[in-house]
């Protein structure tokens, strides 16, 4: 049973770091911080509201706040805030200590609070256990994170030095909770979430070709033109562009010329030829001595020294990558130009990726009036802005919940790859490393969010004989995955190397997607081999073996090789 037991606020460094000294508390409590708390219930679960006023004569910058809970559990859903985050089932004291020697810059990027990691299980957003579901309804005051610890759950809202002027109170984001069986209330809570959000579900589930996962960096407009022609003879509707056209990262209004074509000539070839034409971007980065970060340094997220804060090292680029500063109005109005420029070139579908760099932990011209979950939000309104409304959008990197409403689609693992387990990655954090194996974990745990939240993206399959080293069995069972996950579906690979039994899945697939498609329900999260449920599949996946079954609800396998 999950019982509300306490509150406390946390100032910032300037008004006295928190938790507030003993001596201090009762002084605080009665002029600086007021509390009002609203339990109330919503059927199939209650909802919880914490209200904060200021009840000082003097403006106070606000760190967090924590409302504690009494829950025990033994089986817990570790969840990070972004789409390549840690997504597993734990047992509560299976934190991993060692994750709290990672760079802080990878810290950033897999969780909404650093400050925990490795010292206790994580889950931002929501906290779905063995015994009871707790999540935010919405992040749009704030991210909110969950820490497992000795039979509590301490619920922190990152304020990130808000100000609450005298007598204002502060709204934060309505908790929804509910004791009892793991797999239904995940899909109940996602379901309150989803409408709290307005959640844009009411697209169809694309099907497409990608670049990356055969030529990666190395691509040209050849390429793209010669895979096109044949997405276009076997249906593959969308023809996405992805990293590598761009002349440098925080480019994205020319073409690379060692790319050949320009890209706006082969987005009007795409669309000739009947297709869509997409796109991939990095909206919030600048990379380190680019033409954005060196002509505007004044729009980048920084440290208290004036220093830019790294929001990865990226080695393929050229090394550190900074975040753009969305809280700053020279910075929403160039993105919004810069895409509103995409979508005059003949672009449609828009892959954006690295959002988290937006919400990344630092100083921006808006401090003390928003905080990090508002800054990504700003950025993506001001893209759907310049895209328009009946652009498609996907989202990639990015924190989940706080995108609800503004995205289409979400990717919702870590990137597959030409190979099934993870071969390099920090310690602590093996599911956040490319690999098809995560891929597959990540998105089957986070199947409840298809068409609750937005369309799953579970990543590309990757149907190749040649150039990899997945096997047929492991090739199966990634294409099944991303049928029994709502049929997201694109494929990955240079299509001049498929023969007819390559051909022949893809065709497969495309026939059942529509079936494929519809919300979803994950079974028992905690089972070894987990069953997700849709309206006329039934997917049973085990990554470790691995294997994978996709069923119609008769008990009919699907999708086998010829």
């Amino acid at each position: 049973m999950l019982n509300f037991e306490t509150t406390e606020v946390f100032l910032t460094e300037d008004q006295g770091a928190g938790p507030v000294e003993e001596a201090l508390r009762e002084e605080i409590a009665a002029i600086a911080i007021g509390r009002i708390v609203h339990d109330y219930l919503e059927e199939p679960g209650r909802t919880f509201r914490l209200v904060l006023r200021n009840l000082a004569d003097y403006p106070i910058k606000i760190d967090r706040a924590v409302a504690t809970f009494l829950g025990e559990a033994t089986m817990v859903l570790e969840h990070g805030w972004q789409s390549w985050s840690t997504v597993r089932r734990a047992r509560p004291a299976d934190f991993r200590p060692e994750r709290s020697s990672v760079p802080r810059w990878f810290a950033n990027e897999m969780t909404a609070d650093r400050a925990a990691v490795g010292k206790t299980i994580l889950c931002d957003s929501f906290c779905i256990t063995d015994q009871f579901v707790l999540g935010a309804l919405t992040e749009k005051t704030s991210f909110i994170t969950f820490q497992i610890d000795d039979g509590r759950v301490h619920v922190t809202y990152l304020l990130d030095g808000l100000i609450l002027d005298p007598g204002e109170e502060l709204d934060l984001d309505t908790l929804w909770y509910a004791d009892g069986q793991a797999g239904p209330n995940y899909s109940n809570y996602a379901t309150a979430a989803g409408i709290a959000n307005d959640a844009r579900v009411d697209r169809g589930a694309p099907t497409g070709w990608c670049s990356w996962y055969h030529y990666f960096g190395n691509l040209n407009s050849v390429d793209v033109s010669e895979n096109a022609q044949l997405a276009a003879e076997h249906g593959l509707a969308v023809v996405q562009i992805d990293d590598g056209w761009q002349p440098s990262v925080g480019e994205w209004n020319s073409t690379r010329a060692s790319f050949g074509e320009p890209i706006e000539d082969l987005a009007s070839s795409i669309v000739r030829d009947g297709g869509v034409a997409g796109i991939w971007t990095a909206p919030f980065l600048a990379i380190e001595g680019g033409a954005l970060a060196t002509s505007h340094p004044e729009w980048l997220v920084r440290h208290l020294d004036g220093r830019p804060v790294t929001a990865l090292i990226h080695d393929t680029w050229g090394g550190k990558v900074f975040a753009l500063d969305t809280t700053n109005q020279e910075v929403l109005d160039h993105l919004e130009a810069t895409y509103r420029g995409l979508a005059e070139k003949g672009f449609e579908y828009f892959k954006i990726d690295f959002l988290f760099a937006a919400a990344i932990p630092g100083v921006r011209v808006g401090d003390g009036d928003v905080t990090r979950a508002t800054a990504l939000r700003l950025g993506l309104e001001a893209i759907r802005k310049g895209i328009g409304d009946d652009a498609y959008l996907l989202g990639c990197g990015s924190p989940l919940l706080a995108a609800v409403g503004l995205v289409d689609a979400m990717r919702v693992s870590e990137d597959v790859a030409p190979f099934w387990q993870p071969e390099q990655f920090f310690e602590g954090f093996p599911e956040c490393s490319v690999a098809a194996q995560n891929a597959v974990e990540q998105s089957v745990l986070r199947a409840p969010l298809h068409r609750r939240w937005f369309l799953n993206d579970p990543d590309c399959a990757l149907l190749r004989p040649t150039n990899t080293r997945l096997s047929l069995e492991e090739r199966l069972v990634l294409l099944r995955t991303i049928m029994g996950t709502g049929g997201y579906l694109f494929v990955s690979d240079d299509l001049s190397l498929y023969g007819g039994q390559e051909w022949d899945l893809l065709h497969q697939a495309m026939e059942l997607q529509q079936d494929a498609d519809g919300p979803l329900d994950l079974v028992d999260p905690f089972a070894i081999t987990p069953t997700v449920k849709g309206p006329n599949f039934a997917l049973k996946a085990n990554w470790i073996l691995p294997s994978a079954q996709l069923l119609r609800t008769d008990g009919t396998e699907v999708l086998s090789a010829s």
